[in-house]
């Protein structure tokens, strides 16, 4: 070689390795000034929600109206994957992204068309243009195949071939293999025919003319030909080609699942970027709950009861089980759409049971404590029992049993708003979102709001032994983390006296049903008869129901234990067969112990006693002040003190010393309660005890009320002489308790014509009573008041 030819050659070579050189520089740069934007192979997905055994609940379109399903290739049959690269894309595990023969074959054939008619698109450029697309020219197709190259330099085969699978588009709103295989075969991708995969593997190329669904015919054609293309090029076997050319080609449109759709959607917001949301519910469970609540739509619809809302949980991991929010998620007229298990609604007395919780864990109370059920007034505040009357003295068990107002507002005064609202805040219960003091007393009764679904796990809560765990809506997951909110003594006393409550669908004997699920329950109703609610307990479920209407309209006559126990029930013989026993966990700290057999309180000398539950190290009850031992003189019965005993016969005897409150419903009520014996004159050492004396009304002269005169301005004062000792007076019109005061306080009321009684009792259980008339004057203009009724103030 001459040296001018070697020269020239060094040239070459030295020009093509600088050109080499400034081309790989370019590429760096450019890659890094312009990445693959690698964000828009994965858009969002459509949401498919399962039940815990991974049976379809509910599909919901993606936010962009796609049906789009994310698979891997694991999830795909082996044979889609060969027939999807045969047909598509045949040297795609060779090439670098683009494949050079089929470039200059397709250029060639352009140039001659003078337009694009050939793309020689492998894979990896289809990838690139589902990315970015635009209409296809000669500039996009350069575009594309650059995009190849840098695709294949920085991702794998097997990811840039899942990226193809899941966005290949198959006809209308149906995108990747996996929506696909739903859409058109009603199966997954990795249970397909070999004749139904070879039309998946070409309908992308014209997915309109290829739709099996709307031009059946020329889809089969299409088959058959790939399947001829298939048997020639040897890519199967001659013997399945054969059989699958055969067959019919079968498509039909999938119907979307609708099941538990207000769970679904629920759950949906929960987790909107989720593809596949293998949830907690039981697709077997919702169909009972759905059943039984169709089986009692009618007769709540009589009661023009227009909505029902079920939630059922695994007590102790919390996993919701079943979950309906109306009885027709379709049924527009009705507004079937709103979801009851989330709406805010007043849970009448169903938090009754954590305020008796939350006493036994202060310790001042057990079950067999007894409260008084008597009318009282909180600063003008007076809650009233759902019979609207009261029992006197009664246990804390039968209180709770019997869901008495009076005695819970009564307890939680004692108890304290501040630890109730938190107990019930850090049960779950997020709608208590203002303070205590904005509830007051009412909050034991139902004045707040609560959602069906939290109000559920807290009755969960009960059944763990008074551990509090978040709702789970996903199987599996974290079933550590729990809370200890009420002790595990406190949930089973509460838990025991709900188990004994009478339940609406038996006898008074139910107990002795056999087969009879155990179950504790609660049930309420709510302020301006709104709502009707039953919440319980088996061994393993907590049940929710929620009675009433979407819209909040009053139902008259609604009472949980009509409308919502029944219901109940039917889903704890359903759900529960069989169970015999409620929720099991451990309570060390629980002991009987002695108490009195009156008051519930320590017995002292004189009380008979009988056992109640308490907690060791935490119940401390005062000692009984009902009971107190005397002595009377045995022929007349009159008490005797100090020196009397020296000269007299005495009888030891046990006489009751009433509470004050009591003594004085009981007076008002006409059925007074036996007091003390009256001292024996001989016992000269002991003062005597007098009571108050009513000074105003007076039963001597009638009392005249003007009829031009505002009521307000001719009130009746109450006034009564105090007795030694007394610091408050008790006082009841007409059987009607209209509040205390200091024995200096006057109390003050507006009364109607007519005869009328009024009376007052002490806080040492001393009283009296009189009668007396109002009278409407007749001629304002003419007459004159007999005595000045109206004192105002």
């Amino acid at each position: 070689m001459t040296q001018k030819a070697v020269a020239r050659a060094r040239r070459v070579v030295t020009a093509l390795s600088l050109f080499l050189v400034l081309a790989l520089v370019s590429a760096f740069i450019l890659d890094r000034l312009f990445p693959f934007p690698v964000d828009r192979l994965e858009p969002a997905p459509s949401t498919r929600v399962l039940d815990r055994n991974g049976k379809s609940l509910r599909y919901f379109l993606a936010p962009d109206g796609m049906w789009r399903f994310p698979v891997t290739l694991d999830e795909v049959s082996p044979d889609l994957v060969t027939a999807l690269i045969h047909s598509e894309d045949r040297h795609f595990r060779h090439h670098p992204g683009v494949n050079p023969l089929a470039v200059i074959r397709a250029m060639w054939s352009n140039l001659r068309h003078g337009r694009v008619v050939s793309g020689a698109s492998t894979i990896p450029m289809q990838v690139a243009r589902m990315a970015d697309p635009h209409p296809r020219t000669f500039g996009t197709k350069l575009v594309e195949a650059l995009r190849a190259l840098q695709l294949s330099a920085h991702y794998s085969k097997e990811q840039i071939l899942t990226w193809y699978v899941n966005l290949a588009p198959f006809g209308g709103n149906v995108v990747g293999v996996g929506a696909a295989s739903w859409q058109y075969f009603g199966k997954k991708p990795d249970a397909l025919s070999l004749g139904e995969i070879a039309l998946l593997s070409v309908l992308p190329r014209s997915p309109s003319r290829y739709n099996p669904l709307k031009n059946p015919e020329a889809a089969l054609k299409v088959r058959n030909q790939v399947l001829k293309r298939f048997a020639r090029d040897g890519v199967f076997s001659e013997a399945r080609i054969a059989e699958s050319q055969s067959r019919p080609l079968l498509a039909s449109r999938a119907a979307v699942p609708q099941a538990a759709p207000h769970f679904c959607r629920w759950l949906r917001s929960r987790l909107p970027e989720q593809a596949v949301l293998r949830s907690s519910l039981d697709k077997r469970m919702q169909g009972i709950v759905e059943s039984a609540i169709a089986s009692r739509l009618e007769e709540l619809r009589r009661a023009a009861i227009g909505s029902v809302a079920v939630v059922v949980l695994h007590t102790r991991t919390r996993e919701i089980l079943a979950y309906a929010g109306s009885p027709d998620f379709w049924d527009t007229a009705r507004q079937g759409q709103v979801d009851n298990a989330l709406s805010r609604r007043s849970p009448g007395s169903t938090l009754k049971p954590f305020l008796y919780a939350l006493a036994f864990d202060q310790g001042h109370l057990t079950p067999g404590s007894m409260l008084l059920d008597v009318p009282t007034d909180f600063g003008g505040y007076m809650p009233e029992n759902y019979g609207q009357d009261f029992q006197g003295l009664i246990s804390a068990r039968m209180a709770l049993a019997t869901s008495l107002n009076v005695p819970a507002a009564r307890l939680l005064a004692r108890c304290g708003l501040a630890p109730f609202h938190d107990l019930l805040r850090r049960g779950g219960l997020t709608t208590l979102d203002r303070p205590a003091a904005h509830y007051g007393l009412s909050l034991a009764l139902g004045g707040c709001e609560v959602r069906l679904l939290e109000l559920v796990n807290l009755y969960a809560t009960l059944g763990a032994g008074g551990e509090y765990r978040p709702v789970r809506p996903l199987a599996g997951g974290d079933r550590h983390g729990g809370t200890q909110i009420i002790s595990p003594e406190a949930s089973a006393m509460v838990l025991d006296i709900l188990a004994a409550t009478r339940r609406p669908e038996m006898s008074d004997s139910w107990e002795f049903t056999v087969g009879a699920p155990a179950v504790a329950w609660k049930t309420g109703t709510s302020f301006g008869h709104r709502d009707a609610w039953a919440a319980g307990l088996s061994q393993e479920l907590a049940i929710g129901v929620w009675a009433g209407n979407p819209d909040g309209s009053q139902c008259k006559n609604i009472s949980g234990t009509l409308h919502a126990g029944p219901l109940l029930f039917d889903l704890f013989r359903m759900l529960s067969p069989g169970t015999t026993s409620l929720p099991r966990f451990a309570a060390p700290a629980l002991r009987r112990i002695p108490v009195c057999a009156l008051s519930g309180h320590r017995p002292g000398p004189a009380c008979p006693t009988t056992l109640t539950q308490a907690i060791a190290g935490v119940t401390s009850l005062p000692v009984c002040t009902l009971h107190k031992r005397i002595f009377v003189d045995p022929e007349t019965g009159l008490r005797l003190h100090g020196d009397c005993l020296l000269s007299r016969t005495a009888r030891e005897e046990t006489a009751l010393i009433w509470p004050a409150e009591l003594v004085a419903y009981r007076m008002a009520q006409g059925a007074p309660l036996p007091g003390l014996p009256k001292v024996h004159p001989d016992c000269p050492d002991v003062p005597e005890e007098k009571g108050p004396l009513i000074q105003s009304p007076s039963a001597r002269t009638p009392y005249l009320i003007r009829p031009d005169a505002p009521p307000e301005f001719q009130r009746l004062a109450l006034v009564a002489a105090p007795g030694t000792g007394a610091a408050v007076h008790y006082w009841y019109v007409d059987g009607r308790y209209v509040g205390h005061a200091s024995p200096e306080t006057p109390c003050f009321v507006t009364l109607e014509p007519g005869r009328h009684s009024a009376s007052v009792t002490d806080d040492l259980g001393r009283g009296s009573q009189i009668h007396f008339v109002v009278r409407e004057l007749a001629d304002p203009q003419r007459g004159t008041a007999l005595r000045d009724a109206a004192r105002p103030r």
